[in-house]
């Protein structure tokens, strides 16, 4: 019985699957998928001042937001534009929830989130870097980040920056740009 189950099996193995080659056909292109990636505003600083510019983005998350802040302020996307967050890292971004104390008590109160940024780099982050950071922030995710909180983390020992709106650093606008909220 072993003698015909291997010879059956041989005779499979000789006689193939029926199938019978051909040649390769073109039959065209591939098919490709392509998009159109997110794009997203950063501030970054022209003579002092905060300009606008749109980068590209794999998502509009706001950890990946920021951190493209981080990464076009060290590679700048047009001449004569820089950034004062050269010296710092983005480490992380979290977001918790936020709301207005005097509306504890309602539960239909409107409720919005605070995006805490930590960073780590040596010295200290500039009134123009904390207006980097929650512009960009802001213009991105307006309608559910109330306020951005900037943390620095190391070396030494960490530091709170404060809770900031972009309202707080209106003066810093260049000629002609409207900052968010």
């Amino acid at each position: 019985m072993r003698r015909i189950a291997c010879l059956l099996a041989a005779l499979v193995l000789l006689a193939g699957c029926g199938v019978t080659p051909t040649e390769v056909m073109d039959r065209g292109r591939p098919p490709v998928i392509s998009y159109s990636p997110a794009r997203v505003t950063v501030y970054l600083v022209r003579d002092g001042r905060l300009e606008p510019v749109q980068i590209p983005v794999i998502s509009d998350s706001a950890k990946n937001i920021v951190t493209t802040l981080f990464r076009a302020g060290r590679q700048p996307p047009r001449p004569g534009l820089t950034s004062e967050l050269n010296r710092f890292s983005h480490y992380d971004s979290k977001t918790t929830r936020y709301s207005d104390v005097s509306q504890r008590d309602d539960p239909a109160g409107d409720l919005g989130y605070r995006l805490n940024v930590v960073i780590s780099g040596e010295g200290r982050l500039s009134r123009l870097g904390l207006a980097q950071i929650t512009c960009t922030v802001r213009q991105n995710k307006q309608e559910s980040i109330w306020s951005v909180e900037i943390t620095r983390l190391f070396p030494g020992v960490p530091e709170s920056l404060g809770e900031h709106n972009c309202f707080d650093f209106r003066d810093l606008a260049a000629e002609g740009v409207r900052l968010p909220p």
